[in-house]
């Protein structure tokens, strides 16, 4: 079992190089030492169908939820100049745990984009949701893409977050607008008995940085 610690947060355009510094020569660096954080990645929103989607995300690939509550998490988040100079200004911050539930495809070396699709789903859909994204859904699409990963969440500050995540790792958005996408997409039973009972769909292109 995995996690993602998933922060999302907006800043003033008069601010966004100085984020960019401290995030990349402070902040990531410090937080990456400390124990139950495997990686950590930087991306910047391209576009996305939710019009309240933050600017920035961070991804942190940790072992579990408790490793935030550390002291050496929280030593290397108040380090530096994060905490006096970024942290007050940033705005529409999310901090949300999900936990891995599948991973598909045969991956490759980091990819430049991600497109993450996130949904909920009524409780009477849901194990056939679950059937049909991991037996079909998801390894047509991560085979198309190169990788795709699903993730149920934990917990999360955001009232509006939804229950189920996938981020598919890709070369370019141009992917998703291919004929060998929409076919993946269209076969089998999401069409038909999943995707009419989704709510709250979105989706969302991000770079990383």
């Amino acid at each position: 079992m995995s996690y993602i610690y998933f922060v999302q947060m907006d800043i003033p355009a008069s601010l966004d190089a100085e984020l960019n510094r401290i995030y990349d020569t402070e902040h990531v660096p410090m937080l990456s030492k400390v124990p139950g954080v495997n990686r950590v990645t930087r991306y910047r929103l391209e576009q996305s169908n939710d019009s309240r989607m933050q600017k920035y995300l961070a991804i942190y690939e940790i072992d579990a939820p408790e490793v935030v509550d550390s002291k050496a998490w929280d030593e290397g988040s108040a380090f530096g100049d994060w905490a006096e100079k970024i942290r007050p200004h940033a705005t529409s911050r999310h901090h949300s745990f999900f936990e891995k539930i599948g991973e598909f495809g045969p991956g490759r070396a980091a990819t430049p984009y991600i497109y993450i699709v996130q949904m909920d789903i009524p409780a009477a859909h849901e194990a056939e949701m679950n059937r049909v994204y991991d037996a079909e859904h998801a390894p047509l699409l991560s085979k198309v893409c190169g990788k795709g990963t699903r993730y149920r969440l934990a917990k999360s500050n955001d009232s509006r977050m939804q229950k189920y995540m996938v981020i598919y790792e890709l070369d370019s958005p141009a992917v998703t607008e291919s004929k060998a996408w929409a076919e993946a997409g269209a076969f089998g039973d999401w069409v038909s008995k999943i995707r009419p009972h989704t709510t709250s769909r979105h989706h969302s292109f991000f770079k990383r940085v």
